[in-house]
């Protein structure tokens, strides 16, 4: 039987990783990595709670005679928070060395909440690796991709991000039409299946939002860059940056870094202030961030938060209850242990 380790994890300064271990992995060895990383994201959530709790508070107060609509969404955005991932219990199926987590209460404010991001992010870099891995098992001449597109700063959020989300969706669009109708090649249609989300960045210095889009494609053929850069300025008219670069295989991991780079955008919560994040979630909420097409079009995501747990009913296990403590440096303490 595994030693429980209860020793509290310190807070990190590193929201999004390169690989999927620290969120993912049922593995024994690599619990305690786990265990960190989550009181990392509960951290940053528990900064967002108490900014939108004093700001429901000043907005109550600011006309005391008028109902206020900012204050009683930042109140009940709040008391969701406050309700999300305070205790995780997991199933440690010692005979196995896995450790599940088996359960826990979400918010699921995945714009709000690294948290919850964090988890689902972790399932749908492992859902998009097992399809890439599929594809190129299929088709191994397909060459493997990052690609960066932007639009221009500005200080409006929404009006910046509706540009991107259109001129993006005119590339997807046209190469559609020439797939079916065989008219209208570009650049573009080199993609034979590709994974994309949207980031949102902020300048202090500017005071502008920067959108770009992270892409991880498939190709058919290599891409001129130039060609591209300029295709996507017609589109724009106001930008013809285009970045390409090939991604990486790594041993033993095969493309699911590369995934990963699209993927951990949901978790780059580190590079908002609490006030910059909340203003983002109103533009964005409800808003599709993230998408596929081609080859690589169809991965479902799961919808629950929790582990898969083992097909074996049977395994005997350890139930692990733990309590996140807010603090200058947070962390999830091991309250109980219980045999089943």
């Amino acid at each position: 039987m595994q030693n429980l380790d209860k020793k509290k994890p310190l807070l990190s300064d590193s929201l999004a990783t390169g690989d999927n271990k620290g969120f993912a992995s049922p593995k024994g060895d690599q619990h305690r990595d786990r265990i960190t990383r989550f009181g990392i994201l509960k951290h940053r959530s528990k900064q967002q709670e108490n900014y939108l709790f004093s700001l429901a508070k000043i907005k109550e107060n600011y006309h005391a005679d008028v109902k206020n609509d900012e204050s009683i969404r930042a109140m009940k955005t709040a008391q969701k928070l406050n309700g999300c991932g305070n205790f995780l219990l997991f199933k440690n199926f010692y005979t196995i060395d896995q450790i599940k987590l088996a359960k826990f209460q979400a918010c699921s404010e995945h714009l709000l909440c690294p948290f919850c991001a964090g988890i689902r992010a972790s399932k749908a870099i492992q859902k998009y690796s097992e399809r890439v891995d599929q594809v190129l098992s299929e088709n191994p001449r397909l060459k493997p991709v990052m690609i960066t597109f932007t639009v221009k700063n500005g200080v409006d959020l929404r009006e910046r991000f509706t540009h991107l989300i259109k001129s993006f969706r005119t590339l997807i669009e046209r190469r559609r039409d020439y797939i079916k109708k065989g008219r209208g090649f570009n650049e573009f249609c080199k993609i034979n299946g590709a994974m994309y989300s949207y980031e949102n960045t902020y300048n202090e210095k500017t005071n502008e939002w920067h959108p770009h889009i992270h892409v991880f494609a498939l190709l058919d053929d290599w891409i001129d860059q130039d060609e591209l850069s300029q295709y996507w300025q017609s589109i724009t008219g106001d930008s013809m940056v285009v970045d390409i670069r090939r991604a990486k295989k790594q041993k033993d991991l095969g493309y699911s870094g590369a995934a990963a780079e699209v993927c951990k955008y949901a978790l780059k919560f580190g590079d908002l202030s609490v006030e910059k994040t909340w203003e983002a979630f109103k533009v964005l909420k409800g808003k599709r961030l993230s998408g596929a097409f081609g080859s690589l079009w169809g991965v479902k995501i799961p919808e629950s938060l929790i582990d898969d747990l083992p097909d074996d009913s049977d395994l005997p296990y350890l139930e692990m209850i733990y309590k996140f403590v807010f603090s200058k440096k947070s962390y999830y303490d091991l309250q109980l242990t219980r045999h089943v």
